[in-house]
Parts: structure tokens; C-alpha cells; sequence
């Protein structure tokens, strides 16, 4: 009998629905906007990282992941205009 969670522990063997994000590329540029102190800004991650996400990355324009998906998916979503 397998055990069952019970919402306060996490099984190991729980299949979850979250799917996480992360990039070297991006944490590589990131690094290279480090303020005074040498600290990445907390908001300005967070900002760069929600961007890349959901697909229009900050970096797009210099960065060889982005342009290596583009060219393997060529189709690219448009952003739709409504006149009212």
C-alpha cells in the first residue's frame, strides 16, 4: 500500500504539477548588471526572470539560447490589437 500526503509533509513520489523556470544565460547577464555593492537588485531578478518566462526575454536580442529556439520554432505569437 503506497502512503498517501496528507498536505503538511511532501512525498518524494508525489507527482506535482509545478514546472520551474531557470537559465545560466540569464543568471550570466544578470551578473553583469550588479549594482555598487556587487548585489544583483532582488526586484530587477525577479523582473528579468518573470520576462524570460513568459517569453520575451530581456536579453533576446544577445543572447544564443533565445536566437538557437527561434530559429528551430519559426513561428513566433503576435501580439493581437484590438480597435474599439
Amino acid at each position: 500500500m503506497k502512503p498517501k500526503g496528507n498536505g503538511l509533509i511532501e512525498l518524494v513520489d508525489d507527482k506535482s504539477q509545478d514546472s520551474g523556470f531557470f537559465c545560466m544565460k540569464l543568471v550570466g547577464f544578470l551578473n553583469k548588471e550588479r549594482n555598487d555593492q556587487g548585489i544583483i537588485p532582488p526586484d530587477l531578478w525577479e523582473k528579468r526572470f518573470n520576462e524570460a518566462k513568459t517569453g520575451v526575454c530581456f536579453y533576446r536580442n544577445t543572447c544564443p539560447v533565445y536566437e538557437r529556439t527561434r530559429k528551430a520554432h519559426p513561428i513566433q505569437p503576435q501580439q493581437l490589437t484590438f480597435d474599439f
